[in-house]
């Protein structure tokens, strides 16, 4: 091997090493300093009770069965819990994050099997630096596994296409079941959707019928329904039945949802909302793709006809959320990368040139806006009544300027060269990873919720969890803050005869509502039975419209 090689393979592992180190701080960085938001609590406090009653099988909130997603993403959650010895945000998000990290190398491995090196890193880039991927690398959910699974899936497929033995049908079905095991049926269907244009060619459909094949998924199949015939054996008190659930949220959902109607066309401009900043580059490698069909290589024509599958596959589900299409990212990153480095032809230079031009655009808006909101602050402070936490201007200046200096010294580089690319995504590492890790939790302070369930845990640290309530409803969120170790009490609307029988009840009592609840509960009060104190959510001075959703707590007899 010559001097030359010796360098090239160094460099070659050195960009792999820093794109792995990046996405692990873009994505690790500060990523339990924010409060649970929305469906994440969920994911938390199934796994707080898995820990009170030693019962993995059977999720539960607040005591009641909750099995609407399989058991593997809270059994990943426990993991982390285990091996660090507490269960908090950090703990619940550890999972998403590694499997973003994960998906990212994979997006790598599968970029440079099919086309180039380069093309596999850009693509690793594209996709680490999009808005959606971060966001939900970041969150306790199970939509950064599923993605990870899908495209496990096709990198594993590209790697063992032309060896169709057991091993390898049967680690691209076991991938893929174990990815339904943490959303659902999509970490199934979306692989082999997206496989099927390749099968279909030159008579490749024909390995389907192999034996080592149908072995293969029927032992994959077994191991995803394992789990499932497990709880159901072992507790018929349940009350739920995962299979159940698995055909209501995956089948019955896409055919006759009951929920979660976007319109049709929700992902014609959730994918490019989602994509951002690439979305420039995205929509020049679509048009110049399309214009150039004919000029594509086959593997390129296999994976643009891979993401109209899968948009026409999610498009035509009855129950549509701008995240369930996020599956499709690894392959749009690809996608893009392949049009910026491997696509030749005149007309793509110009859809690139083009592209380029509206990128740098738009990231030079986005970074001179970040840059210039410190500056402009003192003159717009009197007419907002935002007080930003110390530091956080100083660290939008530093952020904005850093991205400034990135586009300007982009500028002065061809536009389709690789060094104006290298500074264009430079420029997103900070203005994403930026926002990400440093500015969304510093600007957690003002969020109130967990904040406030510390200070009820601690008021309510002596009162059973029975003599707790809630109405008309209780959020996961706050039933893991509150840390009780039964569950507490909730009424709704046609309970109201059974809360004033409970506030009658023995002191001490303790009712918890949203203050526009407050003509509701205030006459079911008993005669008499003021309360000792009233602990009200706080609302920010710019959150006045909200202050009708905020909590207030009222302690009866409180002792």
């Amino acid at each position: 091997m010559t001097n030359n090689q010796d360098q090239s393979k160094f460099i070659s592992r050195f960009a792999f090493l820093l794109l792995l180190l990046t996405a692990s701080f873009i994505l690790l960085w500060a990523v339990g300093d924010r409060g649970l938001w929305a469906a994440e609590g969920r994911w938390a406090e199934i796994n707080r009770e898995m820990f009170l009653s030693g019962d993995f099988f059977h999720p539960t909130i607040n005591g009641e069965p909750y099995f609407d997603k399989p058991l593997l993403t809270y059994w990943l959650i426990s993991l982390v819990s285990l091996i660090t010895g507490s269960l908090n945000e950090w703990t619940a998000r550890i999972p998403s994050a590694l499997a973003g990290i994960a998906a990212v190398w994979a997006t790598v491995r599968l970029g440079k099997r099919l086309w180039s090196e380069r093309v596999g890193l850009i693509a690793g880039w594209l996709l680490l630096t999009g808005y959606g991927f971060i966001f939900w690398s970041r969150t306790a959910t199970a939509e950064s596994e599923n993605l990870l699974a899908v495209i496990l899936c096709l990198a594993w497929y590209w790697a063992r296409r032309d060896r169709p033995n057991f091993t390898s049908f049967f680690i691209f079905w076991l991938i893929a079941f174990l990815g339904a095991l943490t959303k659902g049926l999509t970490a199934v269907v979306v692989p082999v959707l997206a496989v099927l244009p390749d099968l279909l060619r030159r008579g490749r459909w024909r390995l389907i019928f192999k034996p080592v094949h149908l072995l293969a998924l029927v032992l994959a199949l077994m191991v995803y329904l394992a789990p499932f015939v497990y709880a159901s054996l072992s507790r018929p008190d349940y009350g739920e039945s995962g299979l159940v659930l698995v055909f209501q949220e995956n089948i019955l959902r896409y055919f006759q949802p009951f929920d979660h109607k976007g319109p049709i066309y929700i992902y014609l401009y959730q994918i490019p909302l989602l994509f951002l900043p690439w979305s420039p580059l995205f929509l020049a490698a679509l048009i110049g793709s399309l214009f150039n069909w004919k000029k594509l290589d086959e593997r390129t024509r296999w994976l643009i006809q891979a993401v109209g599958v899968i948009f026409i596959f999610f498009s035509l589900s009855g129950s549509r959320r701008s995240y369930y299409i996020l599956p499709v990212f690894p392959l749009i990153a690809l996608w893009t990368a392949n049009f910026l480095v491997e696509m030749k032809g005149e007309r793509l230079e110009r859809c690139r040139l083009w592209g380029m031009k509206v990128q740098m655009a738009l990231l030079g808006l986005l970074a001179g806006a970040i840059f210039l909101a410190p500056l402009i602050w003192p003159l717009i402070r009197s007419r907002v009544e935002f007080s930003p936490p110390p530091g956080l201007m100083a660290a939008v200046l530093i952020l904005g300027a850093a991205a400034v200096i990135l586009l300007l010294a982009a500028l002065k580089s061809n536009a389709g060269s690789s060094r104006r690319l290298s500074a264009l995504i430079a420029a997103a590492v900070i203005l994403l990873g930026g926002y990400f890790s440093i500015l969304l939790p510093a600007l957690d302070i003002y969020r109130t919720e967990r904040a406030y369930a510390g200070e009820l845990r601690e008021k309510t640290a002596g009162i059973p969890a029975e003599r707790i309530a809630f109405y008309p409803d209780v959020r996961s969120n706050m039933v893991f803050y509150l840390d009780k170790k039964t569950p507490v009490r909730v009424f709704d609307e046609n309970q109201t005869a059974e809360l004033k029988e409970f506030l009658a009840g023995p002191p001490p009592r303790v009712i918890i509502a949203k203050r526009r609840e407050n003509d509701i509960i205030l006459p079911l009060f008993p005669t008499g039975g003021v309360p000792v104190e009233i602990m009200k959510e706080p609302v920010h001075p710019w959150e006045k419209r909200k202050a009708r959703k905020r909590r207030i707590a009222w302690f009866l007899a409180y002792e």
